[in-house]
């Protein structure tokens, strides 16, 4: 029989040990250890702190040297298939005594590319395959285009050697027209010498 004069029991709650569990743990984390001596420590950088700006990249060239050689091989060329400007003779007189630059090789063959005269296709050919496979900035800008003419040489001089030897073919078989009409025209005479037979 229990005793009348002990204090009832009560029953404990039951998130009572959950409550007792967080203050424990929080109560742990005020006695972590300090970090071992010599580890760096490093902080946050703070909120306010703005994010460095990124430079914006540099610009590039709106045309390249290549592109600017470019068109001015496309104006030399408008000038010369025009003939506007400067004469032609005199165009190749001036560029043949310039200072040899490869832009001035190059105009100096597409010029010599225009008179239609002998060799001057070979010539031509000769300074543009210099500019293509020289070195140097200015030369890397006009190799392509040199070489690009320079295969219009070669193509050109194959057609006046070709035209050539058309125009030697043409002019032999007239030399042989002219022969054979010359024996032609003798024999005629012979004939006409001879007068009719008399009976």
């Amino acid at each position: 029989m229990p005793d009348a004069k002990s204090p009832p029991c009560r029953s404990v709650p039951s998130w009572t040990p959950c409550l007792l569990g967080l203050l424990l743990t929080l109560a742990g984390c005020d006695s972590l250890p300090p970090p071992p001596a010599g580890t760096p420590v490093t902080e946050p950088p703070p909120a306010s702190a703005a994010a460095p700006a990124c430079e914006p990249p540099a610009s590039a060239p709106t045309h390249s040297d290549r592109d600017l050689a470019g068109r001015r091989l496309l104006q030399w060329q408008d000038e010369l298939r025009n003939a506007s400007g400067e004469p032609l003779p005199a165009r190749i007189a001036r560029l043949s005594a310039d200072t040899p630059t490869p832009a001035h090789l190059v105009e100096l063959g597409l010029a010599l590319l225009h008179t239609r005269n002998p060799g001057d296709a070979a010539r031509a050919q000769g300074l543009l395959e210099a500019v293509g496979k020289a070195s140097g900035d200015e030369a890397a800008a006009w190799a392509p285009w040199a070489r690009l003419l320079a295969g219009r040489a070669t193509e050109q001089r194959r057609l006046e050697e070709q035209s050539d030897r058309l125009a030697q073919q043409l002019r032999d078989s007239q030399r042989r027209i002219d022969q054979l009409s010359e024996k032609l025209e003798a024999l005629k005479a012979i004939e006409r010498s001879l007068g009719p037979k008399r009976p």
